[in-house]
């Protein structure tokens, strides 16, 4: 391991960068304030870790990625200036030096989330930051509040690109979020060891979002890494609502839309949320939409979306079938009914929270799962040019659970169509049925806990299967999720058709 340098103020760098007094300590090195000499200007400069240099191929590919983020000449991209290595193996990087303070220091001084017009406002910056180093092919990987800067004028800026990609590479992951992106922040494909791309981004923009709103990311875990990871694998996000009442629904909805477990169910781009953003984000809800011409019924409204008006269906049953159903909630509009198939064997309720299991991407079990095009959204384009297009999915959604294995007991966590979530103890094969107008999370996943063998789970939307994944080996656990997307505005990811 390399020890390196010790910096110290007066320390000179290749006979250019004069260190003045340090700024800041982290993981991924030290900040100090610095005087170019050359040009006679105040400058930030990014010192390293030593270790790092010993990891092969990290320095070249550090020094890669800061030339072309170098390239970027965006106003709400910090700019770089120079990279460099000393002698004696130090690798730093030099910035503009900013005056203001960072965006987790903001939020700290505002526990409770910003107001919705200034959280939107700086949230559309960064969208917009994104989206210019998005459109060169280079992607951040540790969006967080502490890489966001915000100046003294209100202006914001994204800093730390390329640090992330080098401690990539040099494969660490620490549970005080110091490397791989930070821990609160990670979309489930880095926490699965798949490689991160734009999306990746968009999702841990999502969390920041999130807190920018409530003041707390989406996901904490008391249990540490381990029910992090779980938490950003499975777990659905909390709703913005719950906490902030004033938060307008289309901005909850971004919100959710932005954490997407599935990638392909994302926002397209970072600039369609930036568009989005500054056109609706100011706390300005949605145009009710027009009322529909007399004739055939309109085409189905996109999942996820209230269905106002429609009257309510009793629940259908058949034989051998036990039918619970909800209360009424505020407003006269029935909650979804659920119906639990006779012979589920359900053996005992386990309380919320009981359950731990973690998602490995190898070792403690293995996992593969596809998802089928979702029946229940039409495309954009056939949306807008159709208005009368004959309905292809009923008013009411039948909604099916399943989830199966070579275990039992199994462990199933159950997210119904109208919100909330138990953990139960089943015998497989287990099967749980909703009928629903409208709902914007669906969840059900499971576990073998202690025992080795083979789980699978299912979401089946009005008779097509939409969801579906597999898993063997001890402590193996699956989750199937489907969200509707928002297509209103354009900044969703093109519907599947198939």
């Amino acid at each position: 391991m390399t020890d390196g340098p010790r910096l110290a103020a007066g320390t000179e760098l290749d006979g250019r960068y004069r260190l003045e007094s340090l700024i800041g300590r982290g993981g991924m090195g030290e900040v100090w304030r610095a005087l170019d000499t050359r040009l006679r200007r105040p400058v930030a400069v990014k010192a390293l870790p030593a270790e790092l240099a010993d990891v092969p191929g990290a320095m070249e590919r550090f020094e890669r990625e800061a030339e072309a983020t170098a390239a970027l000449q965006h106003p709400g991209i910090t700019v770089v200036f120079d990279v460099g290595r000393t002698e004696d193996g130090l690798a730093y990087l030099v910035m503009e030096l900013l005056e203001g303070e960072d965006l987790q220091t903001l939020l700290r001084r505002r526990p409770g989330g910003l107001p919705v017009a200034e959280a939107a406002g700086l949230a559309a910056q960064v969208a917009d930051a994104l989206a210019a180093a998005h459109s060169r092919g280079i992607v951040h990987r540790d969006i967080k509040p502490a890489n966001l800067f915000v100046l003294a004028d209100g202006r914001l800026k994204l800093c730390d690109f390329g640090i992330a990609g080098l401690a990539d590479a040099a494969t660490r992951l620490t549970q005080d979020g110091g490397s791989v992106g930070t821990p609160l922040y990670m979309a489930p494909e880095q926490y699965r060891g798949e490689a991160a791309d734009h999306r990746s981004d968009l999702y841990a923009f999502g969390c920041v979002l999130h807190e920018l709103l409530t003041g707390e990311p989406p996901f904490r875990s008391g249990s540490g890494l381990p029910g992090l990871m779980y938490a950003h694998l499975n777990e659905p996000p909390p709703r913005v609502g719950a906490v902030r009442p004033d938060v307008p629904p289309h901005l909850e909805r971004l919100v959710l839309d932005l954490l997407a477990k599935e990638v392909d169910q994302r926002p397209s781009s970072a600039g369609a949320v930036a568009a989005f953003l500054r056109t609706e984000g100011q706390g300005t809800p949605l145009p009710p939409p027009a009322a529909p011409p007399p004739g055939p019924p309109p085409g189905p409204l996109p999942v996820g979306f209230p269905a106002p008006g429609l009257p309510p269906h009793g629940p259908s049953t058949n034989p051998g079938t036990a039918v619970m159903t909800a209360p009424h909630s505020a407003g006269g509009r029935q909650s979804p009914r659920l119906l639990i198939a006779a012979g589920a064997g359900v053996a005992a309720l386990v309380a919320a929270g009981a359950l731990a299991v973690l998602v490995l991407p190898s070792g403690g079990g293995t996992g593969a799962g596809h998802e089928p095009a979702d029946p229940a959204v039409p495309s954009a384009t056939a949306a807008a040019s159709s208005a009368s297009a004959t309905p292809s999915t009923p008013a009411v959604h039948k909604i099916v659970y399943k989830v199966t294995g070579s275990v039992s007991p199994i462990s199933v966590m159950v997210m119904p169509p109208d919100g909330g979530m138990t953990n139960q103890s089943v015998k497989p094969p287990w099967t749980a049925t909703f009928e629903a107008s409208q709902f914007n999370f669906l969840s059900v996943g499971g576990n073998t806990g202690i025992k080795s063998g083979t789980i699978h789970c299912s979401i089946t939307l009005d008779g097509k299967v939409i969801q579906e994944r597999s898993a063997k080996g001890q402590f193996a656990s699956v989750n199937c999720m489907h969200q509707g997307a928002f297509y209103g505005n354009g900044y969703g990811t093109t519907p599947s058709t198939g």
